[in-house]
């Protein structure tokens, strides 16, 4: 059918001596290597006239609708009867250029297509610097990105964390933190360098063609080694085990050692050296002391060397006494002579009311005279018959004990008048209505007891 209607369009253009002519202004194409190109030629009027298609080369490709040449990505298409298009497949970088829509008219009527094959960007790995490089600190470093592209790319430097980049679950993280630096380009001088610039190294190559290229250069700085000592001095208690740290930032490490009198420590029953890694130039070496004796007070050496250096520092350790607490209670007693108003003399009342101390001077209950039921002891001390040398009472929250007779409920013992010689201590228990008399040798026993138990728990 399309034959048919060819031979009649044909016809007409020649019965009308109308000549053939392009409809379509010239025209560029870009397409992304490896895609498909289609270059488009429209022709009106054709009649007995022949349309073919030209490489940049000059090469003939295509006679009407037939391809010449043995390259089989290359065909005519013709979806309407004036479209004459020339369709290439898989497009490499070699096919960019000029290409002709041609009618044999005389003259011949020329249409050109101008083919732009696009290429993304790429790194030319044995021109560019290799992935590791090493360098002393105080020199200066050169890395290249060589890469190539149409069009041509664009190299932009990045500095990213050393750690970031050794963990492949933080690569989100690392394209976060990455840092631009210095200018665009294929070469990035990094002059004098310290330390501080042992890192990774990343170049990116963009021409708009995705996707981008990237390459990543490990620098490593050597350098002499750096001893810090977090105490310059420690103590600790005889028999105790301590604990001593340096930490050490050197590249590449080498030697590192503690030292006591000039030698070298090393591991056995009484040392432990334990060694902690902290970032990727930086770690911390560890010296255990079990059970501490005098002779292992006195200064320790950390030193460490490597290729480029040596370094120490020294520390001291020192014995720290052991802290003792001691607990002392005082008695104190205190005489008057003054009597009290309605009262035997030497009589006295000793309280805490409302949580204050108060003395009173006054008659105390139950201070009529016992005739019997009281004795002296082998001592020399008045109680009464079957008591106890201890106790405590609670008499209006506080305490009592004075010179008076002795009662039957009684709260004080003492000196009564009429001359009796009796002296003594009273202790009031809470849990009893009546107050029972000591000796002031067994009050004191008592005391010290009391505070050494309270000792013995704070030693515990």
């Amino acid at each position: 059918m399309l034959f048919v209607i060819s031979v009649i369009v044909s016809v007409i253009s020649t019965v009308s001596g109308l000549e053939p002519r392009f409809n379509v202004v010239t025209k560029n194409v870009t397409v992304i290597s490896g895609q498909t190109a289609v270059l488009p030629c429209s022709v009106d009027f054709l009649g007995i006239y022949k349309v073919v298609w030209l490489d940049h080369r000059g090469k003939l490709l295509t006679f009407e609708d037939r391809r010449i040449i043995a390259d089989e990505r290359i065909s005519l298409e013709r979806p309407y009867v004036k479209e004459w298009n020339l369709h290439i497949r898989n497009v490499r970088p070699s096919d960019d250029g000029k290409y002709m829509c041609q009618v044999n008219t005389d003259p011949v009527q020329v249409r050109p297509v101008h083919l732009h094959v696009h290429e993304p960007a790429k790194i030319i790995n044995h021109l560019s610097t290799p992935s590791t490089v090493m360098v002393r600190e105080g020199e200066t470093v050169e890395l290249v990105c060589n890469v190539t592209g149409v069009p041509h790319p664009m190299v932009t430097w990045y500095r990213i964390p050393t750690g970031l980049m050794q963990d492949s679950d933080r690569k989100a993280e690392a394209d976060r933190r990455k840092k631009q630096i210095g200018v665009a380009g294929e070469v990035l001088v990094i002059h004098n360098v310290t330390r501080y610039c042992d890192d990774v190294y990343e170049c990116v190559a963009y021409n708009n063609v995705p996707p981008a290229a990237h390459r990543s250069i490990r620098v490593y700085v050597e350098f002499p080694p750096e001893v810090r000592l977090p105490n310059r001095k420690i103590g600790q208690s005889l028999g105790k085990t301590t604990i001593l740290e340096c930490v050490v930032t050197a590249y590449p490490h080498a030697i590192t050692v503690w030292r006591r009198h000039g030698e070298d420590i090393e591991r056995n029953a009484k040392y432990n050296i334990e060694v902690y890694d902290e970032d990727e130039n930086t770690l911390t070496l560890a010296l255990r002391i079990q059970s501490l004796s005098r002779d292992d007070y006195g200064k320790y050496e950390c030193v460490s060397e490597n290729l480029l250096g040596k370094d120490s520092e020294t520390m001291m350790l020192y014995e720290y006494p052991l802290e003792r607490t001691t607990m002392s209670t005082t008695t104190t007693t205190r005489k008057t002579n003054k009597p009290g108003h309605g009262q035997n003399a030497h009589s006295k009342t000793k309280g805490r009311h409302n949580g204050g101390n108060s003395h009173q001077s006054g008659k105390l209950p139950g201070s009529e005279r016992k005739q019997g039921g009281a004795e002296r002891g082998e001592d020399g001390w008045w109680k009464k018959p079957n008591s106890e040398a201890q106790g405590y009472q609670d008499n209006n929250n506080g305490y009592q004990s004075g010179h008076g007779k002795i009662q039957d409920p009684g709260y004080s013992i003492g000196s009564g008048g009429n001359g009796d010689p009796r002296n003594g201590q009273v202790i009031v228990d809470p849990s009893s209505s009546r107050g029972t008399t000591v000796s002031p040798t067994s009050a004191t026993l008592h005391v010290l007891c009391v505070s050494a138990i309270v000792a013995l728990t704070l030693f515990r």
